[in-house]
């Protein structure tokens, strides 16, 4: 992952996050933090995403008189979906804290911000998703798909409502180095209470100028309590053939479309093993030069979209096979989350390690995993159970 200094940036000792309410804003890379606070003079949108439609807001917001806007975003999984565009009046925009002891939640706070969960609901049942990925496993053996990322979701109701800034800052001690965001969701206008909240540990895109940076991840193992097992899996996943494979197909992809738009591709032979609190990864790490500087972020998030390591490869075929094996919408999960300034600026996070939250006593958590020729459904079951538990502790202890 990278961790970029911004020493343009106002330097900040804390999270922005004091008084967080529904619809305020929040997104936190290893460089940045950014938040707003709900005002009525907000912009919306609710469409599927388009580069007039950015345009538009971010017109609306010069004829308010804001000349330095900030749009923050979430973009489904399916693009012809509609996305959920804010760009609000006002936004701090600094540097994230040096400081690890600036992550931990207060004890006041972490006393009171949990409910407790009185149920939870598996959407499909494990066994099921069990059977999901044995269908996919005939699938490459007939030629037509080479991997399948299949998700899976679990709706969780609590007893009352939780305390945004302190899920947030769990998210945060969890993941230091990852991408941690709140952003609300405008399907029901200025009433809406719903909001996306999760940890991503993946860059799709960050755009500095002419320069963009791309990280992605793809072959995973869940790490072990015990130090000296832990090292062994991360060593493991490291010369994993089937891991590799998964990898291969991500980064072959993305270089493949890179290259379409981009020079001077700078990419690495081999992936390196990066660490959450829950799972070691193979990571790439990827810096090219746009070809066109007027090409935003997103834009170039867009062209990538959805990747081998969101959806499958090839590309085209693995996403008629989800849309026939998964039993529910993935609405903004596998998407984009992130922000971007009307020169093009910003960074683009997957929409994953996620969960919708309605506003009231719902959750709805979301995990997938790539499956390959030789992948083993009774692992990919614990995967996805791994993947959803960071973010099931952070809502209820």
């Amino acid at each position: 992952m990278s961790t970029a200094t911004s020493p343009d940036l106002p330097a900040s000792n804390e999270w922005l996050l004091d008084a967080f309410a529904n619809r305020d804003a929040f997104f936190a890379s290893p460089a940045h933090q950014l938040r707003s606070q709900h005002g009525s003079a907000d912009l919306h949108a609710y469409a599927p995403i388009s580069a007039s439609l950015v345009e538009q807001l971010f017109a609306q917001a010069n004829a308010q008189g804001q000349h330095n806007a900030v749009l923050f975003g979430l973009i489904p999984f399916d693009v012809t979906q509609a996305a959920s565009l804010t760009i609000p009046q006002k936004v701090q925009h600094v540097a994230s804290p040096a400081n690890a002891n600036a992550i931990t939640p207060t004890p006041s706070t972490a006393n009171t911000a949990s409910p407790a969960v009185t149920s939870k609901q598996p959407v499909p049942a494990p066994e099921l998703y069990g059977q999901m990925v044995e269908q996919a496993l005939d699938l490459f053996a007939q030629g037509d798909v080479k991997k399948i990322v299949l998700a899976r979701a679990m709706d969780v109701t609590l007893s009352g409502t939780i305390d945004q800034a302190h899920i947030l800052r769990d998210l945060l001690a969890r993941n230091r180095h990852g991408y941690t965001f709140s952003l609300p969701i405008w399907n029901d206008g200025a009433a809406s209470q719903a909001a996306m909240m999760g940890a991503s540990p993946e860059l799709l895109v960050r755009r500095e100028g002419d320069m963009v940076f791309i990280n992605p991840l793809a072959g995973s193992i869940p790490r072990h309590s015990d130090p000296a097992l832990d090292q062994e899996r991360k060593d493991g996943l490291a010369v994993s053939e089937k891991d590799l494979r998964e990898h291969g197909y991500v980064v072959s992809d993305i270089t493949r479309i890179l290259a379409e738009h981009c020079t001077d591709l700078q990419i690495p032979e081999r992936p390196s093993v990066i660490g959450t609190d829950a799972l070691w990864h193979l990571s790439t790490f990827i810096t090219a030069r746009l070809k066109n500087p007027a090409m935003t972020a997103l834009d170039l998030g867009l062209a990538l979209h959805p990747t081998p390591a969101m959806c499958g490869f090839p590309t085209a075929s693995a996403f008629a096979h989800i849309q026939a094996l998964e039993p529910f919408e993935r609405d903004y999960f596998a998407g984009l989350v992130g922000w971007q300034k009307e020169n093009g600026d910003g960074e683009w996070a997957l929409t994953i390690r996620c969960g919708q939250y309605d506003g009231k006593q719902v959750f709805r958590l979301y995990a997938g995993a790539g499956t390959v020729a030789g992948s083993d459904p009774a692992s990919e079951i614990r995967e996805t159970e791994t993947k959803m538990a960071t973010f099931l502790r952070a809502i209820a202890k």
